[in-house]
């Protein structure tokens, strides 16, 4: 039984992540903010800030799967936030590379989070893949770019099977954004954001999971793969359909860019922008996805 190391594993990803791992057999730990070795799921203290890591957990580990990250839409991006955000990935990252190297056992593989913000928030009718090149300019974009150089060190360096996924848009009940998103339309109050023409590249988080589940068990698979559904859909057409399904009208006027801009500062972009992302490498690897229509995601989640 092979154990797998989570870090973020109390987040909305992580937990679900673990419960499926679990059920498959795999021992789980974490690395978590306090040392409690004897709950339901292990977790090893770390403090990337002060450059602690409980090696224990590094010595247990056969897969890592590297979640941890300041959440990008809880506040505005401040100077502070900004700095959080960044850190609290590539610091991270480069605190597991460096422990790791000094250590006799190495891990057979490291699996890194990444998001389909590396292609930039801006709207377009071109179709990304893993091999097109980073926006610029752009904070989200630069953070994706350094966030996936760290977890390039694990085979630069180390030799070892490297897995990123760059993720889109996390569909669940349990996600806070997708509640967000959907709560004007609860009260009858839904309607497009900013001009609704943007793309909105999405996945639910059961199949998000069983990508990560994939990458854990599957030797041959390494480098980058977006995990994205393979439906593009425009947020109009996104939001229309959750008011369909929750059986609300949609009516109400688009609602403006600025307001959002006003609430939301720059973060604004990752909601008001957005492009078309191809899921079309990590299905030629054979992943059939749950749920691959906006539809059967948004059902399974309100």
């Amino acid at each position: 039984m092979k154990t797998i190391l989570v870090t973020g594993g109390s987040g909305m990803i992580g937990r679900r992540l673990s419960e499926i791992l679990r059920e498959k057999g795999y021992h789980v730990i974490w690395l978590s903010q306090e040392r409690h070795v004897n709950g339901g799921i292990p977790r090893y203290r770390w403090n990337y800030l002060k450059n602690e890591i409980d090696r224990e957990a590094l010595e247990q580990a056969d897969v890592i799967i590297h979640l941890a990250g300041s959440n990008l839409g809880d506040e505005t991006w401040t100077r502070r936030k900004k700095q959080e955000i960044v850190e609290s990935r590539v610091q991270t990252s480069k605190l597991l590379l460096e422990t790791i190297k000094s250590m006799p056992k190495k891990p057979e593989a490291f699996i890194s989070a990444s998001a389909v913000g590396y292609y930039g928030m801006h709207t377009s009718d071109k179709i990304y893949t893993e091999e097109d090149q980073p926006a610029k300019n752009d904070f989200l974009s630069r953070t994706c770019k350094k966030w996936e150089a760290a977890a390039s060190g694990f085979q630069e360096e180390l030799g070892l099977r490297t897995v990123v996924l760059r993720t889109a848009f996390v569909i669940s009940d349990k996600s806070e954004g997708f509640k967000k998103m959907m709560l004007p339309t609860r009260f009858g109050l839904g309607a497009p954001l900013g001009s609704g023409r943007q793309y909105m590249p999405w996945i639910q988080l059961d199949d998000l999971c069983m990508i990560y589940l994939k990458a854990v068990e599957e030797d041959g698979m390494q480098g980058i793969f977006n995990a994205v559904s393979p439906e593009s859909i425009t947020n109009a057409v996104f939001m229309k359909t959750g008011a369909k399904e929750m059986k609300r009208p949609f009516f109400i006027p688009k609602i403006p860019a600025f307001m959002l801009r006003l609430f939301m500062g720059e973060a604004a972009g990752m909601v008001l922008e957005g492009s078309r992302v191809s899921p079309q490498k990590i299905i030629d690897r054979g992943y059939q996805f749950l749920y691959p229509t906006a539809v059967e995601a948004i059902r399974s989640s309100l």
